[in-house]
């Protein structure tokens, strides 16, 4: 069963400028949802494969914050760093340190060399053509994937909600960094995500057929059907679309703003 939305209309420590002017500013292209496309003695957390059902799609991305996430797809390791010229200085949340050097890097990839438990792999990544000026509206930051975190005790009807409209704030959130960078093309591989988009139209699937991933955000198996049925309920109301945008991706993060206002 769907459910459709109607459609009714450098060496020293660098600063950075949190500006871009399209993607032609290299100094803050590091800055997007980074996936990964190949590496050289790939360690377990590089490999895209499925898990359990459940994909993995390495990456990476730096926060302006000095925030850094490796993985939000996949095996997902979360530090802060420090940037100095093209290395990366990184301390991990679980105490173990690790570097990064920055070896290229242009509008459609990311190569870097990263020293980590000992183990050195180069990686090569591939541009989103994602772009976020704002860190506070940036999906990967901690507190904005904080929803991702699966409870440890049972939650109530009003925490069960507030976890399904974090979540569809993550997804606006993710569409317009999207449609900030002009990317032509949007993955939601290995990402909690139970939403299909249309021109004019979000649909999500029969309870039977959610995304392992976004059932596992929640403390079990019955509090996802609670918060998929809250989301069932809204995604069937009738929302304001802008008839003159082609472009889905602009057109759809307002009505997503909708729907969790509605909540």
């Amino acid at each position: 069963m769907v459910f459709l939305i109607q459609c009714t209309s450098n060496g020293k420590k660098t600063t950075e400028v949190f500006t871009r002017d399209a993607q032609s500013d290299t100094a803050t292209l590091m800055y997007q949802y980074w996936t990964l496309t190949d590496a050289d003695n790939p360690q377990p957390r590089d490999v895209i494969t499925k898990q359990d059902g459940r994909d993995m799609m390495p990456g990476i991305v730096f926060l302006q914050n000095g925030e850094i996430v490796e993985n939000p797809a996949g095996q997902t390791i979360r530090g802060k760093f420090e940037r100095f010229g093209d290395s990366i200085q990184v301390n991990y949340e679980d105490g173990k340190t690790g570097s990064y050097i920055i070896k290229m890097i242009n509008p459609d990839s990311l190569v870097v060399k990263r020293v980590s438990d000992n183990k050195v792999t180069t990686i090569l990544y591939s541009a989103t053509n994602t772009w976020w000026p704002d860190v506070a509206s940036n999906p990967f930051t901690k507190d904005n994937m904080a929803w991702t975190v699966k409870p440890k005790e049972p939650e109530t009807a009003d925490q069960i909600k507030q976890r399904c409209k974090d979540y569809i704030r993550f997804c606006q959130y993710y569409l317009e960094g999207y449609s900030r960078g002009g990317a032509t093309k949007i993955s939601f591989v290995g990402l909690p995500n139970i939403f299909n988009y249309y021109t004019g139209g979000i649909s999500i699937p029969s309870d039977d057929k959610l995304n392992k991933k976004w059932v596992d955000c929640f403390y079990n198996n019955d509090q996802a059907i609670e918060g998929y049925t809250m989301i069932r309920h809204v995604i069937l109301m009738k929302f304001n679309w802008d008839a003159k945008e082609p472009n889905w991706i602009n057109q759809t993060g307002p009505v997503l703003k909708a729907m969790r206002d509605s909540m």
